[in-house]
């Protein structure tokens, strides 16, 4: 079924919803609903229907624009637009599916209400097989690389990978992936995709060894997706994954969202014990141009390319996806030791 079809036969579920709660609350459709519902449960069902109809037919060009007066020309030259491709398209169709799987959301709700006394949100997730992201298409992927499909390279490390649905986005083009993942339960999920999981605290330890199995000291491409702006250290980390890449041909992809929110899942005050010295503002182009200059340059970085992507998760009962501004850079060392 071709994703047009599918999109038809969601728009038609759609209209079919909002009119059966237009008649049940006997208001006209032209009328704005949210001010006549009172009704919580009522009005949480509206208000994702609308939301889902902004979206079902968009193609979100916004989500890939950037306003080129906020940044230098050097970081403007380096830009490369996306557009929502095939596999995008067919995460959010997915997403307006399992929306209306309102059995699932009630069980989830009260899985996490028992859950959340004693395992992290990103725990429950894995636990419960919910909240799957999405970063990058395959082909988004391969663009940012500047590489085809065809081609190979030796070693991946995917740092944070969570459940690791955008890992294997990547893994296709490397012969051997390792990742990272503090969630015990998100490192079971791993290993369950078969992918080798390396210590958090020494993935980076020279002459390292994992289940009797040589781990390579470099890597040809190194991943740390939407992480460092989650995670204690993010100058160390920034630092460890310097050393570890390798030599001249080594990358990094480094995904942040912006504007700029620090949070720690799993210290007690959610309080990193790094800060991201950059602008505070509101426009993500004006941090953007600050991450560059006061974090990643004195860090030894250089940027190759860099994109603007949404960063996109499996919604719930009130919404059908969520999105973030995703900033995704193409880095390197500037310095070869």
């Amino acid at each position: 079924m071709s994703p047009g079809h599918n999109q038809e036969v969601l728009q038609r579920k759609h209209t079919m919803r909002e009119r059966c709660i237009c008649i049940w609350m006997n208001i006209h459709p032209v009328l704005s609903m949210s001010e006549y519902i009172r009704s919580p449960l009522i009005r949480i069902m509206y208000e994702k229907l609308e939301h889902q109809n902004k979206h079902l037919n968009s193609d979100h060009n916004h989500w890939y624009e950037y306003h080129p007066e906020y940044m230098e020309n050097e970081f403007r030259d380096k830009f490369i637009r996306c557009k929502q491709d095939e596999e995008t398209s067919t995460f959010l169709e997915n997403c307006f599916v399992k929306s209306d799987w309102l059995l699932t959301h009630f069980c989830h709700a009260i899985a996490k209400a028992v859950l959340t006394w004693f395992m992290t949100s990103t725990s429950i997730n894995g636990l419960l097989g919910r909240g799957s992201m999405f970063v990058f298409s395959s082909a988004q992927f391969l663009r940012l690389l500047n590489v085809n499909d065809n081609f190979k390279f030796d070693y991946l490390l995917d740092l944070g990978a969570g459940d690791g649905n955008v890992t294997m986005k990547m893994a296709p083009f490397f012969n051997n992936v390792y990742v990272t993942e503090i969630s015990p339960v998100m490192r079971w999920r791993l290993s369950k995709h078969g992918f080798t999981v390396l210590d958090v605290d020494s993935w980076d330890s020279p002459n390292k060894e994992w289940n009797s199995q040589k781990v390579p000291s470099h890597f040809d491409v190194i991943s740390c997706l939407n992480l460092l702006d989650r995670c204690i250290a993010p100058i160390t980390l920034l630092k460890r994954i310097s050393r570890a890449l390798k030599p001249i041909t080594g990358v990094l992809i480094l995904g942040i969202v912006l504007p700029l929110k620090q949070y720690v899942e799993t210290t007690t005050d959610k309080r990193p014990n790094e800060l991201l010295a950059i602008t505070d503002s509101d426009q993500w182009e004006v941090q953007l141009s600050s991450l560059i200059k006061n974090i990643l340059i004195p860090a030894n970085y250089e940027v190759i390319r860099w994109t603007r992507l949404p960063y996109l998760c499996e919604g719930d009962f009130s919404r059908s996806f969520y999105s973030l501004n995703d900033i995704v850079l193409v880095l390197r060392n500037s310095i070869t030791e």
